[in-house]
């Protein structure tokens, strides 16, 4: 087994991944559908969410002891300029605001703008989302493959792979509506390719912040919160409209925007290998 786990430390980490998110997230998942509500035995959840950071310090200990500390000290880098710190905190508002905006001129939707209301809840919002997908995922998707992937190929492939991988690892939060696939969506082979396409093209953004930040995991974590924060924190600010069609397009025109920002953000370092001592 550590032979296998030394030979191949992504495929261990996807597996180990995996195993520990579906085990304890699906069952999660029945209970609450089940009661109707939250109750104590659904917070086994919480071991599946997780699964990504447990994954990740299994395989860094087995791999190399001496980089284990190195991996954990990823949680607490905090140095950044200005320019990135305010980059984290606003671009994932901001494309979904401009999204809203596109979609409100599609679909000739009128929006009523309450800024202080918005502004005031944005802590909430970002606190609400951080004990889950945030602080438990990032130390394995960008703490650990991300640079285990950028040892032997490009940042444009290795950034589609850990998107990809990120997206795979939502199967079993697509069984509960609104985990993962927002909830004016029905599950479909579609919508679960949409989701895909929603997961690669944020993976470039994050890639982006974790080159800025020379792999600091904080800004990760920050970053994702915010991501998931944003169409909550959009919707008080415009008041979120109920046509189902004018949330699918603000969802759509979202992934786009934050793609072409991330793929424009990269291009510099596209066409080669990041290596280790360069990061």
């Amino acid at each position: 087994m550590k032979k296998f786990i030394r030979q191949y430390p992504v495929w261990s980490f996807l597996i180990i991944n995996y195993f520990i998110s579906w085990t304890f997230l699906y069952p999660s998942y029945r209970i609450i559908e089940n009661a109707g509500q939250i109750t104590p035995m659904a917070l086994i959840g919480l071991v599946g969410a997780y699964g990504p950071t447990v994954a990740a310090l299994i395989v860094q200990y087995i791999i190399d002891k001496n980089q284990f500390k190195t991996l954990i000290k990823k949680l607490i880098k905090v140095r950044a300029t200005f320019k990135i710190i305010a980059f984290v905190i606003i671009a994932p508002i901001v494309f979904y605001c401009l999204a809203y905006l596109l979609s409100a001129a599609v679909y000739d939707e009128a929006l009523n703008f309450n800024l202080v209301y918005a502004i005031s809840n944005i802590p909430f919002w970002f606190l609400a989302a951080l004990p889950f997908g945030p602080m438990g995922e990032e130390l394995g998707w960008r703490g650990f493959m991300l640079p285990k992937l950028l040892e032997n190929n490009s940042v444009y492939k290795s950034t589609i792979y850990v998107g990809l991988a990120w997206g795979i690892w939502h199967l079993a939060s697509f069984t509960f509506p609104g985990a993962a696939i927002p909830d004016f969506f029905d599950v479909s082979i579609g919508t679960i390719l949409l989701y895909f396409l929603n997961t690669i093209a944020l993976s470039f953004v994050f890639t982006y912040v974790y080159l800025k930040t020379k792999g600091s995991v904080f800004y990760a974590i920050l970053l994702h919160a915010f991501f998931n924060a944003a169409a909550n924190i959009t919707s008080d600010f415009f008041d979120e409209p109920t046509k189902s069609s004018f949330l699918i397009s603000a969802y759509i025109v979202n992934i786009i925007l934050a793609g072409l920002c991330g793929l424009f953000l990269i291009r510099n370092y596209r066409s080669e290998k990041i290596l280790p001592e360069n990061r």
